[in-house]
Parts: C-alpha cells; sequence; structure tokens
C-alpha cells in the first residue's frame, strides 16, 4: 500500500517488444500504479484518478461516435498485472448473460485483445455490464484454443450507472474493470513482464446494443454498434486484427499522486472541524498524534471515510479539550 499523506496541527501550520507487427494505429503510456487495485468497478483507487485517459474509441472505422456512446479508457500495471478501466456512456444498458464464455458480444460488452510478444497470437477478454468474463487465447486470427482457455489469475468486475435491461428509462453508462495477469500475456515468452518502454499491442473495443422486447439473447435487432481504440477498417467489423491494433509504450514512472489538501480548520466550542479535498471517491483514514515524528504505525486512528464522490471534498469533525496537548493530524490512503 503506497501511503499519501498530510499533516496538519491543532496549531496553524502551512500543509503543504515487440510483435513483429508494423506500428499503427492509437497509442498510450502506461504507467505503474500507486496503490492496491480493488478491481470492483468503481475506480476509486488513487491511481485510476492520476492515469490519463486514452482517445475516445471511435466507432470500428474511425468514424467519430456520438456523445451518447462515448468510450474512454485508462490503463496501469506493476510487474504481474495489466490493469484496464473502461468508461462507457449508454443510454440503454442491456446485459442478461451470466454464465462465463456466453457469447457475451450480442449484448453491451467491454473488450480488450493483446497480442503475446513475438508471436502471431494474442489473448482476448471480453465483460459484461454485469461482470460476466469471456477469456481466450489464439495462436494466430481464429486460430488455438480460442474460448476454450481459461485464464488463470484474471479478475473483472463492472458497475451499472443506470437501470439495466430497462429501455423506459435513460441511463448512464458502466464502468468495466480488468486485471489480467501477464503471465498469460507472454504465454512462456522470456521475460514475463515489461520493463521501462516495452511496447505491446492491443485494442479496446465495446459493442452496444438496445434492450430488446423479448430479453435473454441478442440486443436489439439493428441496434449493435461496434466501437474501437484503434480502429480497424475494413469491409465489416472485425476486432480480431493483430495488425491494426494500437501500441501501449510501458512506463515505470508512477502516476501522479492525487493532491489531497486540508484548506480549513474551525474551532466551533470545543469541536475541532477539518476540511479539504482528496481524490472523487477515494478513501482514507484521519490519524492523530501528539508526536509528529512517530512512524505513522503508531499514530492513532480517528475516523475511516470516503471523499466526495464528484467533488472529492471531505470534513472531519473531533472533539477536543482546551488542557490537551499539541495534537497533529494526518491523512492516510487505503
Amino acid at each position: 500500500m503506497r501511503i499519501l499523506h498530510l499533516i496538519w496541527p491543532l496549531v496553524v501550520l502551512t500543509c503543504l517488444n515487440g510483435t513483429g507487427l508494423a506500428q499503427s494505429g492509437a497509442s498510450y503510456t502506461a504507467q505503474r500504479r500507486i496503490d492496491t487495485i480493488a478491481v470492483d468497478g468503481n475506480l476509486n483507487e488513487a491511481s485510476w484518478h492520476g492515469a490519463t485517459d486514452t482517445s475516445a474509441l471511435t466507432y470500428w472505422d474511425g468514424t467519430s461516435a456520438p456523445a451518447d456512446l462515448q468510450t474512454t479508457a485508462k490503463m496501469i500495471w506493476d510487474d504481474v498485472y495489466l490493469y484496464i478501466a473502461f468508461v462507457a456512456t449508454d443510454r440503454d444498458v442491456y446485459s442478461t448473460y451470466t454464465a462465463r464464455d456466453a457469447r457475451l458480444w450480442e449484448q453491451d460488452n467491454f473488450e480488450v485483445f493483446v497480442t503475446v510478444p513475438g508471436t502471431a497470437g494474442y489473448v482476448e477478454v471480453e465483460g459484461s455490464p454485469t461482470g460476466t468474463i469471456w477469456d481466450g487465447s489464439f495462436t494466430n486470427v481464429f486460430r488455438g484454443p480460442g474460448g476454450s482457455y481459461t485464464i488463470t489469475g484474471l479478475q473483472l468486475a463492472a458497475r451499472v450507472n443506470g437501470t439495466l435491461n430497462n429501455s423506459s428509462d435513460q441511463d448512464t453508462g458502466f464502468i468495466g474493470e480488468i486485471r489480467l495477469p501477464f503471465a498469460d500475456i507472454y504465454q512462456g515468452v522470456p521475460g514475463g513482464h515489461p520493463t521501462n518502454g516495452t511496447q505491446l499491442r492491443l485494442n479496446l473495443n465495446r459493442i452496444n446494443w438496445n434492450t430488446p422486447a423479448t430479453q435473454g439473447g441478442p440486443g436489439a435487432a439493428g441496434t449493435d454498434t461496434y466501437h474501437a481504440w484503434s480502429p480497424v477498417p475494413g469491409t465489416a467489423p472485425s476486432f480480431h486484427q493483430p495488425d491494426k491494433f494500437g501500441t501501449v509504450t510501458f512506463s515505470t514512472n508512477s502516476v501522479p499522486a492525487p493532491v489531497w489538501m486540508f484548506t480549513s480548520q474551525i474551532l466551533s466550542g470545543t469541536n475541532l472541524v477539518l476540511s479539504g479535498t482528496g481524490h472523487p471517491g477515494g478513501a482514507y483514514r484521519v490519524l492523530t498524534s501528539t508526536n509528529m515524528s512517530l512512524p505513522t504505525v503508531n499514530w492513532i486512528r480517528m475516523a475511516t471515510n470516503t471523499f466526495d464522490a464528484i467533488s472529492g471534498a471531505f470534513s472531519f469533525t473531533t472533539a477536543i479539550s482546551p488542557n490537551s496537548p499539541q495534537l497533529f493530524y494526518r491523512l492516510q490512503s487505503l
């Protein structure tokens, strides 16, 4: 766990490789995570807050997608996993399949394809807004084990902002989150994970459907649209085109830490009110000590809470005694 902290005293202080494929398509630089990622579809970790967005996904052929179907993604990594987050706008989220390796492309989904370095193969992960998984591996385009391959250690989650499978109202969209092991990307290729400057070819995709009158199968006929981060032009949409994948460059620089600030302290009777800002939705602890030089583990935990989901603001109230010694307060990330 990376510790992000600020200290605020009771007295006023100032707080301070290649695959062999030709380079083409979209590009992105992935930086290392700075805190533990819980794959839960919430994206409230400091790492996600600091990661940059990809360019918006277009329709599969490169045509711009409308605002009501906008999709972006973020990517971060560590030595074991590649983490990918999708944020999709969708006024009508449709997803009923729950079995692993169901035909998720027949309903709303999000997808990642990653080439196996030094080969013509690639792995594929699809997720649904309900968190269902399709995973597979190919030795070449549509060759190899396909969906019979299971990615050990894969985690996937999603969160719907709206009412699932209800076309009578308007949803906001959904978030998809994936933890993909490098062991299944490299598949025995020496190295096992990226180092600084490593490049991997991959694509990020989404398929959109509207809710049909009779639910349980494919989405409403004729409503399907296909979206890609790196366009895959041709006569018809097909995401299985490794030569059209984008390029992700891995940097050993960490994503920027969020700016946390105490912005005010107010004495109200025998209460002290501390206010400030952090990253939206992030979790934090308030710690206190009479000795600022003590190790963090020796500080006393006063509260555990979350920053406001929209603004990142927080406010903490605690009772104090006029006869108590000088106290210091610290914010600690979870």
